[in-house]
């Protein structure tokens, strides 16, 4: 709900002024960069966007730290969960930051590195295939579904509605689409950013102004 328009009558309702939206389309941008670049960001709430996302449980779990989100994410209690799981690919594993505690390096890999990676990664895809097996026998047994769940693997894909104003979109694609952001939820903030440009053009484009100066 709302565009660039928005952001711009609600800037300007201290000045009984919000009728000027859309009458200077050079005034509307300026005014969202400078409301942008000074952290006047209020304005920037009058827009919210809901999404559908489809991504592995880890991917989620990262995302609901961002906790200015409402969300509505499938219940496995509720219905039993098909068998799909993220498996990356073999160049984009790397391997265990030496620097970071948290994150990966994703050099230029070896050819005897990337082999291996093959291997890991039919290990990595039998041990999930056998935990969905696990997973169907259990429920089979009789176990409820909130307790046979718990033997999937966290890169089982799960689905959810997310609600967000574009305020908190920002911070949460200033966040999640820099370098140093797992690259697994650095895809889903790009692709965020590229379904929002058509609709708030303006406003991303001060969001990434203010990116490059700092």
């Amino acid at each position: 709900m709302g565009s660039d328009l928005s952001v711009v009558r609600a800037a300007r309702v201290s000045y009984d002024a919000a009728w000027r939206a859309g009458e200077d389309q050079g005034s509307d941008a300026r005014l969202i960069r400078y409301l942008w670049k000074n952290h006047h960001t209020t304005p920037f709430e009058a827009v919210q966007f809901t999404f559908e996302i489809k991504a592995p449980i880890f991917v989620f779990r990262q995302w609901h730290r961002h906790r200015t989100w409402s969300y509505n994410e499938l219940s496995a209690r509720y219905r039993e969960l098909p068998e799909e799981f993220y498996l990356p690919k073999p160049d984009l594993i790397g391997q265990q930051s030496t620097s970071s505690k948290q994150a990966r390096d994703i050099g230029d890999a070896t050819d005897d590195m990337l082999e291996g990676r093959h291997h890991q990664l039919i290990l990595a895809r039998e041990a999930m295939t056998a935990s969905f097996e696990a997973y169907r026998q259990l429920l089979a047994a009789g176990w409820p579904r909130e307790l046979a769940r718990s033997v999937l693997p966290v890169a089982t894909y799960s689905h959810m509605f997310a609600s967000v104003d574009l305020l908190n979109l920002l911070k949460f694609l200033t966040l999640r689409c820099h370098s140093h952001a797992q690259y697994e939820i650095r895809v889903y903030a790009e692709a965020m950013r590229e379904l929002i440009q058509p609709i708030v053009p303006v406003c991303v484009a001060a969001w990434e102004e203010g990116r490059l100066l700092t």
